[in-house]
């Protein structure tokens, strides 16, 4: 019985050894599946890298254009503060009336606006009567001219008749 003990022990052996192998290919497999998934991750990972790069550009891109945008920004608040600024210094400048020195502006407006016609309707008048003795000086010396005018006729035709 020793051969059969001994065949007994090299097929539990080989049985033994058989188990491992198929151990191994299962495990040998499933490293050949986890590196398939691995390559596959990979290709996958090396596409979001690739993605992620050009929204990394893309975005810096972006910042770039908000940073102008923020520069042009800024400037033109600067530009609005000092335009405030000068706009307040303006109003501090201003004096401001009550509504009572408004009334009493616009009486005295008013008043020396009555003064100034009257004085110009007095100037007038003035002009008018200095422009009607003128007139009535011309009359005369008209009227004078066209007597020694007349005269003047009627002495040559009286010479002329005698």
């Amino acid at each position: 019985m020793n051969d059969i003990q001994k065949l007994h022990r090299v097929i539990d052996s080989l049985e033994e050894q058989s188990a491992q192998v198929a151990e191994f290919n299962g495990l040998l497999s499933a490293v050949n599946d986890a590196r398939t998934e691995i390559e596959a991750a990979k290709s996958t990972l090396a596409n979001l890298v690739t993605e992620q790069g050009e929204l990394v550009t893309k975005n810096s891109k972006k910042f770039e254009e908000f940073d102008g945008c923020l520069t042009s920004l800024n400037d033109l608040l600067g530009q609005i503060k000092d335009e405030q600024l000068k706009l307040r210094r303006e109003v501090a400048a201003l004096k401001f009336v009550t509504p009572d020195q408004f009334e009493q502006g616009c009486t005295a407006i008013d008043s020396r606006i009555a003064k100034q016609l009257a004085e110009m309707k007095s100037k007038l008048e003035a002009a008018a009567e200095s422009q009607q003795r003128s007139i009535s000086g011309l009359r005369t010396i008209v009227v004078l001219g066209i007597l020694v005018l007349a005269g003047g006729i009627g002495f040559l035709a009286m010479k002329m008749v005698l």
